[in-house]
């Protein structure tokens, strides 16, 4: 645009332009003309590409790179920053922050999929940069006050409990459910790096290790919840003994 403009910068001050054997009269409307035209030119340029269908809040920040696509639904306070592409029925809650080059409610990458997928983002979730979330066969959600950091791929059909935290890397395969309050496994359970859990993980618990293994509860998870010692006794015993009962 640059270009664009310096070049019709540079025919209305130059005397010998195509426009300098008109009238007078009509040399400054074509001019004025050409200025409306670059403006409207800019002006697409520089807006989000938002399918009619969808619906934003007008308190949305939204970048002007980013796609937003069909049946889409923005609340209020929600920052869209660069380069994002969303769509596929996904409704994104209050409160959000997506960081650039993200794509949310992409294609499943399952052989099966279908058209009636949607994905549900709550509210005050943080997305980092470049993250993909995908939709299934039915729906993939992700809870409330959740934080994905970068590099992170949620696929299809995945359920994601409420303060959940995906740290950097983390994939998530068709069909995973991650409790509150995790990261990655059961309700308040903690994962090392580079563990590989190939079952379901216990609530409270801490698990370290190629293979997945259960080496203690997650003293510190829970009290950093404002659990005293009894509640987190309480708490471990019901999801553990009684298995959430």
């Amino acid at each position: 645009m640059q270009h664009l403009s310096q070049s019709h910068a540079d025919k209305a001050e130059s005397g010998k332009n195509s426009l300098s054997g008109l009238p007078k009269n009509l040399a400054k409307v074509t001019r004025k003309s050409l200025r409306l035209t670059e403006h409207n030119i800019t002006q697409r340029l520089d807006s989000p590409k938002i399918h009619p269908t969808s619906l934003i809040h007008p308190f949305a920040k939204i970048s002007s790179s980013v796609q937003i696509g069909p049946f889409c639904f923005i609340g209020p306070n929600v920052s869209i920053d660069s380069h994002i592409i969303i769509s596929g029925h996904t409704k994104i809650g209050s409160n959000c922050t997506i960081h650039p080059h993200s794509v949310l409610g992409g294609p499943s990458q399952a052989i099966a999929d279908s058209d009636s997928s949607f994905l549900t983002i709550g509210d005050y979730c943080t997305i980092r940069e470049h993250v993909t979330i995908n939709l299934g066969t039915e729906a993939t959600s992700i809870g409330n006050n959740c934080l994905i950091m970068a590099n992170v791929h949620v696929a299809h059909d995945c359920h994601v409990g409420d303060n959940v935290i995906l740290v950097n890397g983390v994939l998530l395969a068709g069909h995973v459910e991650v409790g509150k309050g995790a990261i990655i496994s059961g309700e308040y359970a903690f994962l090392g790096a580079k563990t590989v859990a190939s079952r379901d993980v216990l609530p409270f618990s801490m698990v370290k290790g190629y293979r997945g293994r259960t080496v203690g509860v997650n003293v510190v998870g829970l009290r950093r919840r404002g659990w005293g010692e009894e509640e987190r006794i309480k708490r471990v015993e019901k999801g553990v003994v009684r298995g959430g009962k």
